[in-house]
């Protein structure tokens, strides 16, 4: 853990010989130096939570050299422009953006990723999800815990439609600050399968219930509970 904290600066952010590599987004600054001249950034952003990057030039060389930008692999329609205007430079998913130009100090690239809430299926060849689906906004992957659920719901009973609406709003007060993720589900309570490994089909009666989903990394921080990221789809 100490060495991956040490190291975090290397990760964020890395150079070639005529190029600054930004790797990760997050409120940051970077003090470094290329072709042996010092070389400023500032980076604002409220990312992963808001995909609006702003990263400002605060020190640089006088020579020509590139920003290589990461372009997240999830993101669909992202842009980019340097000092209000939009650039030629390709932008990719999975790839990083390249904009080569003479810099100097106050220039401001800002990277703007959407962040709808979607819902994202497995390839068929995992089994273990086949017919289930999860919830995904920007970089963050979501689960259901039980303590968002009714009572008397379980997280096995319940299923997501497959046009469910889903509504992110950020909730400041919950497990240190979150962005969670609204919908409509259905529940169909799995009944007492006790002493049986099959059984009939159970003609339960089904209902909608709200319910929220918060990231998966924050689950099992307000109490003993279960979770499930993958759901069935109806």
């Amino acid at each position: 853990m100490l060495r991956t904290i040490a190291e975090v600066n290397g990760f964020a952010y890395s150079t070639s010989d005529e190029a600054v590599w930004v790797n990760l987004y997050g409120g940051s600054r970077l003090s470094t130096s290329l072709s042996g001249k010092p070389l400023k950034l500032e980076q604002t952003t409220n990312y992963p939570w808001d995909g609006r990057v702003r990263i400002t030039v605060a020190e640089c060389p006088a020579n020509e050299f590139a920003l290589r930008l990461r372009i997240p692999g999830w993101t669909e329609s992202a842009t980019l422009r340097v000092n209000g205007k939009p650039v030629g430079a390709k932008v990719t998913p999975g790839t990083y953006a390249k904009v080569r130009r003479r810099w100097k100090s106050g220039d401001v690239v800002e990277l703007d990723f959407p962040m709808p809430a979607r819902l994202i299926e497995a390839n068929p060849l995992v089994e273990e999800a086949r017919n289930q689906v999860a919830i995904e906004r920007g970089p963050i992957v979501y689960c259901l815990e039980s303590l968002d659920l009714p009572k008397g719901v379980r997280v096995q009973d319940v299923t997501i439609p497959a046009d469910a609406e889903l509504t992110a709003r950020f909730e400041p007060k919950l497990l240190g600050g979150v962005t969670v993720v609204e919908t409509t589900t259905i529940a169909k309570p799995s009944g007492n399968w006790s002493g049986q490994l099959y059984r009939p089909l159970s003609r339960e009666r089904q209902r909608e219930i709200r319910v929220r989903f918060i990231p998966y990394y924050a689950w099992s921080n307000r109490g003993p509970s279960e979770m499930s990221v993958w759901l069935p789809v109806k």
